[in-house]
């Protein structure tokens, strides 16, 4: 009978509600990314509800962004109920965003408001072929 209550608990949980549907192309446990362009620069908005951004790591590297978190909850005070399912001691997740060429990697910002991550890049300024003049030697 316990073995009907779990699997019946499994099936529930994992039945799409909680998660989109494939066609959304993202993962259950990947936050929700928006990238926008604009003439200057580069928006990044990720959804962070509940996590502290203490605890998220943003780091640049060969041209790629990184955004992971990791958060272990130890000291959670229980009832005295039996645990049956246990899924938010410990969370995680790693986001890796190539970049175009044509960004400022030390122009990043990051700021945390109501559960969103939002980054800023620059792009650097366009630059323009220069033509040469051929010297005609003897």
């Amino acid at each position: 009978m316990s073995n009907l209550l779990s699997t019946y608990i499994d099936n529930f949980f994992d039945d799409g509600v909680f998660y989109p549907s494939l066609g959304s192309r993202r993962t259950p446990n990947l936050p929700a990314i928006n990238i926008e362009e604009f003439d200057d620069k580069y928006s990044i908005k990720v959804t962070t509800p509940g996590l502290d951004p203490k605890d998220i790591k943003v780091e640049v590297q060969d041209n790629n962004l990184n955004i992971s978190y990791e958060h272990n909850q130890e000291d959670v005070e229980r009832e005295k109920g039996k645990v049956i399912r246990e899924e938010y001691s410990h969370y995680s997740f790693s986001r890796s965003i190539s970049l175009p060429k044509n960004v400022d990697q030390d122009s990043i910002k990051a700021t945390s408001k109501k559960g969103i991550l939002c980054l800023s890049i620059d792009k650097l300024p366009e630059t323009k072929p220069r033509q040469i003049d051929i010297e005609e030697e003897d």
